[in-house]
C-alpha cells in the first residue's frame, strides 16, 4: 500500500511523465483533523487552491515535490512513517504530521475535541470563492443557494471535463449554504472573504478552508433540527394553545436528538453544537411569532400571555447576535414586527395607517390627488392624535374618525395612479411605522437595527427601485450598527445604479394600446394572444410585490426558456399592481427578455378582468394556451417543476 501512495508523487507534469496510479490522496492535519493537502493525478490542492506539479524527486527516505500556482512555488519534503502517516515540510519549514484520509471511516473519526467558542455573526458582506473536484460528475451543474438578509439567491456553474468547478458569489456571513449536484444535496458553512475547496470521492465529500471544520461536521451528520419546516409554518393553522403545545413538544424532541448526537460523538466542536442549538431555538421562535397569522381563524385577537412568555424565555436562552445568518432568526424578528404593527392598527376599524400615509404621499411626484382629499387626510390624522392623547375612550370621536377613515380609503382608491402604486405607497408608509415601533421596543440595540435592516431590505426588494430620499434618511436614522447601515446603503446604491443603467429590453415590453377600451377579460386575452397563433403560450400571473413570483422568474424560468429556445413557445407575463418603474427594473434585473418573452403591465381593471379568467387561487398563477389561443389549463406546472413543465409544453407542441 505504501508503494501505491508513494506513486502518487511520480507525476512529472513538466516533462509529460504520467502518474503510475489514479488513486487520489487527501492528507489531514494530525493535530486538528483539517484537510490541508490533496494529491491527485493531474494537480494538487492546498490552501483551497489548485497547484500544478512542476517536479517530483523520489528518494529512499523522502519525496520532494515542487508545486506551482501562478508565480508562487512550494517546495515540499514528504517523509512516510507508515502507509497512512507522513510528515510534510514546506519551503524548509518545520514538518507537520498528517494522516491519510480514509473516506470509509468518515471525517469525525479524525477530529479532536474542540471547545473554541464561535464568534457572533459579523453580518459583513463580501465574496466567497468555492472551487471543487468531483470526479465522476463531469459536465454537471453545481448549485449553491445561500441566504442573504431577506433573500435566498441561487448561484450555479458547470463542472469541466475532469469534474472541477469554480464558483464565486456574494455572501453575508457566516451562513449555511444549500449545495446540490447530481441528485446530491448537502449543507456547507461559508464565511465572507474566504476560499474553500470541495472534494467528493463517490458520495463522501470533504471541504478544505480556514474554517471548514463545522462544514465537515455538517457533511458527516446531515441532521436538520428545525422545530417546524417552512411548509409546516405556512399551512399549519392552529389556535394559540395548540401552537404552544406543539412547539414545546417539538423543542423537547429536537433537544433530545441533539443530546443523543453529542453523546454518540463527544468530539463534536462547540461551534457545531452552538449552530444546532441555535437552529432549534430560532426555528421555535419563528413558529411562535408566525402564530399571529392564525389568530383570526380562531377568533383570537392577540398571542396568548403563555406564548409571549415562551418567546421571552427562548430569547433569554440565546445570544441576541447569532453564530451564523439564520433565516429563522430573521423570520422571527420580521414576524414580531408584523405582529406589533397588526396590534397597532387593531385600534382602528380600517387597516390603513393614515399618519404615515400622510407622510409618504408628497414623495410621489407623479401622484396628484385633489386638495379636498388631502385636507380630509390632514384633519383625520389630527383628530386621531387628539382623541388618542386627550380621551382615548371617547366613542363619539372614534366613530367620527372611523367614518373619515372609511371615506378616505374609499375615495383614494378611485384614482388609478394611486391604485397602481398601492404596494409601493402603503409599503413605504408601513416601513416608517415599523421603524417607529422598533424604536419603542425593549429589544437590544442590535436586534432593533437588524429588524430595521430586514424591513428596509424587504421594501427595497419589493420595488427594485431606490427609496425616495426622505425615506432613506428616515431609515438610516433608525439604524446605528455600522455594518447594517452599510448593508442598507449598498442596496440603495445598487438600485440607484440599476435605474440609471441602459438596458435592451429586446422588444419584450409590450404597449397596452392594443387593448385600449376593452373591459372583457376574454377579449383582452384574445387581443394579446393574436400575434402568437401557431405557438404555445405559457402565461404567468405575477406581481412585483410577490416574493415567490419573482423567485420563480429569477431562479427557475431561465432553465425552462433554455430548453424551449427556438421552439414555438412564448412566455407571457401579466403583472399585477406593479408600478411601471418597478416592473421595468425587475425585468431588467432578472434579464427576463428575448424573442420568446412578452411582458404586459395592464391597467388595474383590465388586469383584474384577465385574472378573473386565469388566476388559480393566488400568486403566482400559471396557465397554458394551445396553438389556437385556447386555454388548456390555468393550473399549469410551475417553473420549479422543470421536467413536468417541459413535458406539458412538448405535448402541446406535438398536437
Amino acid at each position: 500500500m505504501k508503494k501505491a501512495v508513494l506513486s502518487l508523487f511520480l507525476f512529472y507534469a513538466a516533462v509529460g511523465i504520467q502518474a503510475q496510479t489514479d488513486r487520489d490522496a487527501c492528507w489531514l492535519n494530525a493535530a486538528t483533523g483539517a484537510w490541508e493537502w490533496g494529491f491527485f493525478k493531474d494537480f494538487a490542492v492546498h490552501d483551497a487552491r489548485q497547484w500544478q506539479y512542476a517536479s517530483v524527486k523520489e528518494g529512499r527516505k523522502k519525496t520532494t515535490v515542487t508545486l506551482r500556482s501562478g508565480k508562487e512555488t512550494l517546495q515540499l519534503e514528504i517523509r512516510y512513517r507508515n502507509d497512512s502517516v507522513c510528515t510534510i515540510a514546506v519551503n524548509d519549514g518545520k514538518a507537520q504530521t498528517y494522516r491519510l484520509w480514509d473516506s470509509a471511516k468518515g471525517i469525525l473519526s479524525y477530529l479532536p475535541a474542540d471547545d473554541t467558542p464561535p464568534q457572533p455573526c459579523s453580518y459583513r458582506e463580501d465574496s466567497v470563492t468555492l472551487c471543487g473536484y468531483l470526479p465522476g460528475m463531469e459536465h454537471a451543474t453545481f448549485t449553491c443557494s445561500m441566504p442573504q438578509l431577506t433573500e435566498y439567491p441561487k448561484f450555479q456553474t458547470q463542472t469541466d471535463s475532469l469534474g472541477r468547478f469554480r464558483l464565486r458569489f456574494p455572501a453575508f456571513g457566516p451562513a449555511q449554504a444549500l449545495c446540490r449536484i447530481a441528485g446530491r444535496t448537502f449543507t456547507l458553512l461559508f464565511s465572507p472573504e474566504q476560499d474553500y475547496y470541495l472534494y467528493m470521492n463517490g458520495r463522501t465529500p470533504i471541504l478544505m478552508g480556514e474554517d471548514a471544520r463545522t462544514s465537515n461536521e455538517l457533511l458527516a451528520i446531515g441532521m436538520n433540527l428545525d422545530v417546524f419546516s417552512p411548509t409546516e409554518r405556512d399551512i399549519h393553522s392552529v389556535d394559540n394553545r395548540t401552537c404552544l403545545d406543539e412547539v414545546r413538544h417539538e423543542l423537547t424532541r429536537r433537544e433530545r436528538q441533539l443530546d443523543s448526537l453529542i453523546g454518540k460523538h463527544p468530539n463534536l466542536s462547540r461551534r457545531y453544537r452552538t449552530l444546532k442549538e441555535e437552529e432549534i431555538r430560532y426555528s421555535a421562535l419563528h413558529r411562535l411569532a408566525y402564530q399571529h397569522h392564525n389568530l383570526s381563524d380562531f377568533g383570537e385577537k392577540r398571542l396568548s400571555p403563555e406564548i409571549i412568555q415562551a418567546i421571552d424565555s427562548l430569547c433569554h436562552a440565546i445570544p441576541p447576535v447569532p453564530y451564523t445568518i439564520f433565516p429563522d432568526y430573521h423570520g422571527f424578528l420580521q414576524q414580531s414586527v408584523y405582529y406589533q404593527y397588526q396590534q397597532f392598527l387593531g385600534r382602528f376599524a380600517v387597516m390603513i395607517d393614515l399618519e404615515k400615509l400622510q407622510q409618504v404621499l408628497p414623495w410621489q411626484e407623479d401622484l396628484h390627488l385633489p386638495n379636498t382629499l388631502l385636507q380630509l387626510i390632514d384633519r383625520t390624522v389630527d383628530m386621531g392624535r387628539k382623541f388618542s392623547r386627550d380621551n382615548p375612550s371617547d366613542s363619539t370621536a372614534m366613530q367620527a374618525y372611523d367614518e373619515n377613515h372609511f371615506k378616505i380609503a374609499r375615495e383614494i382608491h378611485q384614482f388609478p395612479e394611486f391604485r397602481e402604486r398601492v404596494p409601493q405607497i402603503i409599503g413605504n408608509a408601513e416601513l416608517l411605522r415599523y421603524q417607529e415601533l422598533l424604536a419603542s421596543s425593549t429589544w437590544t440595540r442590535f436586534q432593533k437595527d437588524l429588524a430595521g435592516t430586514l424591513m428596509a431590505w424587504e421594501a427595497l426588494e419589493r420595488d427594485h427601485t431606490p427609496f425616495p430620499e426622505p425615506l432613506m434618511r428616515e431609515t438610516m436614522a433608525h439604524i446605528q450598527t455600522p455594518v447594517l447601515r452599510e448593508a442598507v446603503a449598498r442596496r440603495q446604491d445598487f438600485y440607484t445604479r440599476q435605474l440609471q443603467t441602459p438596458f435592451d429590453y429586446q422588444g419584450s415590453l409590450k404597449s397596452n394600446d392594443i387593448v385600449t377600451g376593452l373591459t372583457d377579460g376574454n377579449e383582452i386575452l384574445q387581443r394579446i394572444l393574436a400575434p402568437y397563433r401557431g405557438k404555445v403560450v405559457y402565461a404567468d400571473i405575477w406581481g412585483g410585490w410577490c416574493g415567490p413570483c419573482k423567485g420563480y422568474m429569477r431562479d427557475f424560468v431561465p432553465a425552462i426558456k433554455e430548453a424551449m429556445k427556438g421552439r414555438d413557445v412564448v412566455f407571457l407575463y401579466l403583472a399585477n399592481r406593479t408600478p411601471d418603474d418597478a416592473w421595468r427594473q425587475i425585468i431588467k434585473e432578472y434579464g427576463s427578455v428575448g424573442a420568446q418573452t412578452v411582458h404586459y403591465n395592464l391597467p388595474g381593471t383590465q388586469q383584474e378582468a384577465v385574472e378573473n379568467i386565469l388566476l388559480n387561487g393566488g400568486y403566482p398563477s400559471y396557465a397554458i394556451f394551445d396553438k389556437e389561443g385556447r386555454l388548456v389549463t390555468k393550473n399549469a406546472p410551475r417553473p420549479n417543476e422543470k421536467d413536468k413543465l417541459i413535458r406539458t409544453l412538448e405535448e402541446q407542441l406535438n398536437k
